[in-house]
Formats: C-alpha cells, structure tokens, sequence
C-alpha cells in the first residue's frame, strides 16, 4: 500500500505550488518591443527547476518501501507529544494577531513574548522569570521606540 511519507508530502506540496505560481506567472507583463524575452523568463525557468527537483523527490521516495506504521491515532498523538510547544506557539501568535488592533501593540507584544518565552525557556526558576520579563519589556519598547521614533511608522 502507498504511503504518504515526508518526502512524497514535500514533493506533492512542492509541485502543487510550482503549479500555481506558472499559472501566476502569466500576469507578468509580456515582453517590450526592445526585450528579446519578457520578465517572466526568470521565474519560469526557477519553476522548471524546482518542479525538476520536486518530481526527483517523488521518485525516489517511491521506489523506497516504507515500513509498516503505527495506526493514524497513535501517530497523531506522538505528532502532538513531539510538537505542543510548536502548536501552542502558533496558537498563541493567532491570539496576539486577533489581540493586536484590540489592545494596541504594547500589550499584546509584551503578552506574546511572556508566554512564548515562558513556554520555550520553562518558568521554573525565579531567574528564568526575571529573563523573561527583563527581555519582554525591553525588546517591546526598545522596538517601539525604533518603529515610533526612529523610522516613524505608527503601530498600532
């Protein structure tokens, strides 16, 4: 039976967006009466290639027998034990960007970077605490006061 591994994920993804960007690729404007070639020479010749390397991958994970796997349930739990802290990140960074226009960028950045540090740093010791506050309130200010300041761009 045909399995989807990694590799033939990556190839099937790979060739799924090299698809979609040639179709892209055809709204670039059309060569000029000076250009031998129009602009969308480059880009194409990138999606020849890639798409080259995608279906090498394609080929070569299926002529490798793949052994027998645990069932789908089992393989989603280690999924989740090996990637939680990945998960809750990418959960937390939807919260901040739902929070964002809500509570201003101060707020929802310093709540952002105590919880995301506090899940990749651990919080069991006072010292790792102080870091990670210390290191929230000050990349947060120290980022406003660039983008407010020093580029003069307003966040929100």
């Amino acid at each position: 039976m045909l399995t989807l591994t990694k590799d033939r994920a990556l190839a099937l993804a790979l060739l799924l967006i090299v698809a979609v960007m040639w179709i892209e690729s055809g709204d670039i404007r059309p060569p000029t009466s000076w250009q031998p070639y129009g602009s969308a020479l480059f880009p194409r010749i990138l999606l020849v290639l890639i798409g080259l390397l995608s279906l090498t991958i394609l080929v070569r994970s299926l002529l490798v027998t793949v052994p027998e796997r645990a069932g789908t349930k089992q393989l989603l739990q280690e999924w989740f034990q090996k990637r939680r802290i990945i998960v809750a990140i990418f959960f937390l960074f939807g919260l901040y960007t739902a929070l964002l226009p809500l509570v201003g960028y101060i707020v929802a950045t310093i709540g952002f970077l105590v919880a995301s540090l506090a899940l990749l740093m651990g919080i069991n010791t006072r010292r790792k605490w102080v870091i990670n506050l210390t290191l929230s309130f000050t990349l947060t200010l120290v980022i406003f006061v660039i983008f407010r300041h020093g580029l003069n761009v307003w966040l929100p």
